[in-house]
């Protein structure tokens, strides 16, 4: 049982190889995201295949996560409402 030798093995031709973009509609959605959310950085993983958004606009560290695009803007809006309800009142100094 042998194999046939790669692309890679000693004395094979120069083959151009032209590289892939995975994902082109998924990720363009995202930076159109991006661009619709100011408050959200908003990316696409190819190898999780999941949306991510990063929120610039909150005191607290917050990202979501989502399969769809949808889906992740009704998590940024979930997010947002937690994120005021979460904000307290600065604390007063007591002599």
């Amino acid at each position: 049982m042998s194999r046939t030798a790669g692309r890679h093995q000693e004395g094979t031709p120069f083959t151009e190889v032209r590289p892939v973009r995975w994902d082109a509609g998924k990720r363009a959605l995202a930076a159109q995201m991006d661009r619709l959310e100011p408050g959200w950085h908003v990316m696409y993983g190819l190898w999780s295949r999941r949306f991510y958004a990063i929120a610039t606009c909150c005191p607290v560290a917050m990202i979501v996560e989502a399969r769809t695009p949808e889906e992740l803007r009704e998590r940024m809006r979930e997010g947002e409402l937690e994120a005021m309800t979460s904000v307290r009142a600065p604390m007063t100094k007591v002599a």
